[in-house]
């Protein structure tokens, strides 16, 4: 007889789940799905509370985007805390004020040359459109509908390069594979984690886009060496998200928070719900906490 695995049921809304009882020292805030809607707009309300908690404690954007593509939606959002990015493989302090020029790294993980060559050997065999990702550019080899897909999101351009696999030196930031439906992406992921082996770490962030990165780097690991690095007790922080490579963050922040509609993986870890960022579920968590 075969199991059937039921559902997670989510936990209550943040409007009625018992709030600890300390002081936030941190906020670290997913983008995609938890503050931008799928426009890629904030809600004008997210986007004010986020501005005013920003002046009260340090606020995290921790995403899955290139540095360069995160950091325009920091300072439009009023934050000025270092960024994580790329799923935590960088985390990044922002630009000196009137300074164009990257801030220090913090720390960083990238995956070595033979991990993302295997990784984008396997995305050619199976005809899934792959990426890589060096000195923050955005490397592709195939001009295909899904790299375009991805830079509307991203808004970073395109490099191409005629072999991804030589374009990628010393290693890549990350490798990701663009599908175009769930199907798809459930065996794009499970080839990647079978033929890697632990090598890397495989996890999905928005639905179409499957992210390979060096094992170290995982969101909840970026927030723990930024709360280290910041002064902050992670037992005192805030993480919201809404996808699989939010879940850690959640886990090992103070109180998680996952918008309404996440996957299982997430809802397991997080200690109340939100509305999704059409609703303005980021500013009623910083409104419960008295953030604004």
């Amino acid at each position: 007889m075969v199991a059937v695995t039921q559902p997670h049921t989510a936990p209550p809304g943040i409007a009625s789940a018992t709030l600890p009882g300390w002081k936030p020292e941190l906020v670290a805030l997913d983008l995609d799905g938890t503050c931008l809607t799928a426009a890629v707009e904030p809600h004008p309300r997210t986007a004010s509370t986020i501005g005013a908690a920003a002046k009260r404690l340090p606020v995290v954007i921790a995403s899955g985007r290139m540095y360069r593509s995160a950091l325009p939606w920091a300072r439009r959002l009023g934050v000025t805390a270092p960024l994580i990015c790329y799923q935590g493989a960088l985390v990044r302090g922002q630009p000196a004020t009137n300074s164009d020029t990257p801030g220090t790294v913090i720390a960083e993980f990238t995956l070595d040359r033979a991990t993302a060559t295997q990784a984008i050997s396997i995305a050619r065999q199976h005809g899934w459109h792959r990426q890589a990702y060096r000195n923050d550019r955005l490397l592709c080899e195939e001009d295909r509908p899904e790299a375009h897909f991805y830079d509307r999101i991203a808004a970073v351009g395109i490099d191409y390069v005629d072999d991804l696999e030589a374009a990628v030196g010393d290693g890549s930031t990350k490798v990701v594979c663009v599908v175009s439906d769930e199907a798809t992406a459930l065996r794009c992921e499970a080839a990647m984690r079978e033929a890697l082996d632990g090598a890397a770490r495989v996890v999905r962030s928005m639905s179409p886009f499957v992210e390979i990165t060096n094992p170290q780097a995982t969101k909840g690991r970026a927030l723990q060496r930024l709360c280290r690095h910041l002064g902050a007790d992670i037992a005192k922080t805030i993480a919201i998200g809404d996808a699989p490579n939010d879940a850690d963050m959640l886990e090992a922040a103070g109180f998680g928070v996952a918008i309404e509609g996440s996957r299982d993986a997430v809802l397991r870890v997080a200690q109340a719900t939100c509305a999704p960022p059409e609703q303005a579920g980021v500013a009623s968590v910083l409104e419960a906490f008295g953030l604004v």
